[in-house]
């Protein structure tokens, strides 16, 4: 992993407007641009979506108002309306689908919507009953049916479920796909970061995983490799995170000692640039390649 020497790339000071940070952005590529879907917590508190273009990739610039808010929530705004959050974007058959958090009194619910565009949106509603949050969703149909990964917040567990849906609404036979290991730097949790990327080898998922430090938690990230045809199955993942908080704009922040990550470009090449966030206050960028991190996952 090479952090981009420029790091962050998106600050608070960057936004058109009064937030208290910028962070945890999806991401695509859209019309030959780079663009990217950032939550901005607003002063009061709750968080709605801004998004930033770039030709490069690091260079951005941010609209003058955000795209999506809790209040666009019409049908199922009781379960957002303490802010929508993380927003992972996958691109099927010429639309993109965002999956994201919605917190209301309720708990986390994963939030689904539509866009052809970036411009107008259709939220479909929610895909998970509380408490649940950090979904992705593969880019194409397996075996005929839409797959998802997501966490569910039970009590006592913080483990990675799959599911399947014939129609990306109703979801079922659900099953653990990874859990924690205990011990290691991903001790107390674990959550899926990225839409997963299909190659050669399998299908390429960044994770984050979370272990107690003292009074606070770490978190990094890792990466996995599910099986092609049945991605319940894990090929293998990588036994030490890729990217750990190091650099002062990871370590020092609203919640200290954190990087996280739902946004990642695949290039021609098969080059990768990962959009993630230092302590929950910035929107950063580190490049890798698949063939990387394929083989650290063998």
């Amino acid at each position: 992993m090479i952090r981009y020497e420029n790091n962050p790339v998106l600050v608070k000071e960057d936004v058109p407007f009064k937030v208290n940070s910028i962070f945890n952005p999806g991401a695509i590529k859209y019309n030959d641009e780079y663009l990217l879907m950032c939550r901005v917590e607003m002063p009061i508190g709750r968080s709605s979506f801004l998004i930033a273009r770039s030709k490069d990739g690091f260079s951005f610039k941010l609209d003058t108002k955000p795209i999506l808010t809790p209040e666009d929530h019409k049908d199922c705004y009781e379960y957002v309306n303490w802010g929508i959050e993380d927003a992972r974007i996958t691109s099927i058959d010429n639309k993109y689908y965002l999956t994201y958090t919605g917190y209301s009194k309720y708990k986390p619910v994963v939030i689904l919507a539509e866009t052809e565009n970036f411009k107008t949106y259709k939220i479909l509603g929610p895909i998970s009953e509380a408490s649940n949050k950090d979904c992705s969703i593969f880019p194409e149909k397996i075996d005929g049916y839409y797959w998802k990964v997501d966490r569910p917040e039970a009590e006592e567990r913080r483990d990675i479920w799959i599911s399947k849906s014939p129609d990306l609404i109703h979801w079922g036979e659900y099953s653990v796909l990874m859990e924690p290991d205990k011990g290691t730097w991903e001790d107390n949790k674990i959550g899926a970061s990225t839409p997963p990327i299909k190659t050669k080898d399998g299908w390429l998922m960044l994770y984050h995983g979370v272990r107690g430090f003292g009074i606070s938690s770490l978190y990094k990230l890792g990466v996995v490799l599910l099986d092609l045809n049945n991605p319940r199955i894990v090929k293998g993942k990588s036994k030490e995170p890729i990217l750990s908080p190091e650099m002062d704009y990871e370590r020092v922040g609203d919640v200290g000692n954190v990087v996280f990550s739902n946004g990642w470009i695949k290039e021609d090449n098969d080059d990768l640039k990962i959009y993630y966030s230092g302590a929950d206050m910035n929107v950063c960028v580190a490049e890798t390649s698949i063939d990387k991190l394929v083989a650290l996952c063998k």
